[in-house]
């Protein structure tokens, strides 16, 4: 239950950081406000260090899965790489 709880938080975190990254307007600052308020509420309710620990790791890693993904995506849908630098 606890490996569930961390992933799910971590999820929802992951997924607003995701969404605040790669949009452009002004929404992406509500995105930033809500994964905040979703790691908030994670603190509150868990208290111990080590599932605060796992949330943040799980939380950074799926971060830069779906950056990674969301790249790939980008590269597809257009057809070409990034140029390097």
């Amino acid at each position: 239950m606890r490996f569930l709880t961390v992933l799910g938080y971590s999820l929802l975190c992951a997924g607003l950081l995701s969404l605040f990254s790669n949009i452009q307007d002004m929404l992406k600052y509500l995105f930033s406000l809500g994964a905040l308020y979703v790691g908030i509420q994670f603190f509150r309710r868990h208290e111990s260090r080590g599932m605060r620990i796992a949330f943040v790791v799980t939380t950074v890693v799926l971060y830069f899965i779906m950056a990674v993904i969301y790249a790939v995506y980008l590269t597809l849908k257009t057809g070409q790489l990034p140029a390097p630098a």
